[in-house]
């Protein structure tokens, strides 16, 4: 896997807006980290075992608002991108593709949430830094006339006084950066959603046990037995 640094560099001047974006973009580095295909390791496909799954609820607060999917893998709670080598070592070309598929949506997520996240970084700067959109405009007399003021009189091109007015220019910018702010939320919704597992994963899953449940055959166990005559030990096949 090969890694990219990129480096920001600025000028320090009267305005400090722009450094405060790249500071913010800096913070938001790690999020790309989601972006990243994950690492997938090497297993003998002999040493393969199967992947049992249940559904469990999933609390948000005191309250479970949805049911999600465990996996489990050789007894053990196992989160679904980490089942990557076990479904890639089973050479099931169904199931690699499945879930190849959910690591596609993943990767694609996760720059979703950066994206997103910059995106509602950028709109809050513009929105909070061009607001407030009122703002105290001038009274000017016109040329050639005389004007009375709260000052007394006033000639021509002289300020009469000031009234309250929309900065029309300042009211744009704040409109933009609500909707690059919304806009970003939305980004950052959808590539949360396509981090979790969904149907890819479930068919990889169900395709990677039948080829294990077709190699392995039927397999022979010892366990005992008991009937209202006799009691002892017998084979049990498992297909």
């Amino acid at each position: 896997m090969s890694t990219v640094v990129t480096v920001y560099t600025f000028q320090l001047t009267e305005d400090t807006s722009a450094m405060k974006l790249t500071v913010l973009l800096l913070l938001l580095c790690p999020f790309q980290l989601l972006a990243q295909t994950d690492s997938v390791q090497t297993l003998r496909r002999d040493d393969l075992k199967l992947i049992d799954s249940e559904l469990q609820p999933a609390y948000y607060g005191r309250y479970g608002s949805m049911v999600r999917s465990q996996y489990m893998y050789d007894g053990l709670d196992i989160r679904a991108k980490d089942l990557a080598p076990y479904i890639m070592a089973s050479g099931e070309p169904t199931a690699i593709q499945e879930f190849n598929k959910y690591l596609s949506n993943r990767h694609t997520g996760g720059w979703l949430i950066g994206g997103g996240l910059t995106a509602m970084l950028v709109g809050a700067i513009i929105g909070t830094s061009n607001s407030p959109v009122n703002v105290q405009q001038a009274i000017v007399c016109p040329t050639g006339m005389v004007c009375g003021g709260a000052n007394g009189t006033v000639y021509g091109g002289q300020v009469v006084g000031y009234q309250n007015a929309i900065d029309h220019q300042r009211e744009t910018a704040v409109k933009t950066g609500v909707l690059t702010f919304v806009m970003g939320g939305v980004l950052t919704s959808i590539g949360w959603s396509m981090q979790y597992p969904g149907k890819h994963v479930r068919k990889a899953v169900q395709f990677y046990n039948r080829a294990l449940k077709q190699r392995q055959g039927i397999s022979w166990q010892l366990q005992p037995y008991s009937s209202y005559s006799s009691a002892g030990l017998g084979f049990v096949g498992r297909f």
